[in-house]
């Protein structure tokens, strides 16, 4: 960092931030350590994909059709509580 960077004074602030452009080098670096994570992280999914592809397939296939029958019984139950609250309110109406 050069001695122009280390005093505030001659540094330009950012009006609406109020940081120093002086932070900008820290910053960059930062930026770069997230970025080296986020691959480093992509491929590490890409080889898990290639070493359990068949599993994960199977194992996704199996949780899609269990949440699509889960939320299939839930609508049900929800028509056969509404046509409950319907008849209920029929008998009632005819002055039981």
């Amino acid at each position: 960092m050069t001695d122009q960077c280390q005093t505030q004074s001659t540094c330009t602030t950012k009006a609406t931030t109020g940081e120093c452009c002086c932070d900008m080098p820290e910053k960059l670096l930062a930026l770069a350590d997230e970025a080296w994570h986020e691959l480093l992280k992509d491929k590490i999914k890409a080889e898990i994909a290639k070493s359990c592809a068949e599993g994960m397939d199977k194992l996704a296939k199996l949780v899609a059709e269990t949440n699509k029958a889960k939320w299939t019984h839930t609508i049900k139950g929800k028509v056969k509580c509404e046509e409950y609250k319907d008849k209920i309110k029929e008998l009632f109406s005819a002055g039981a």
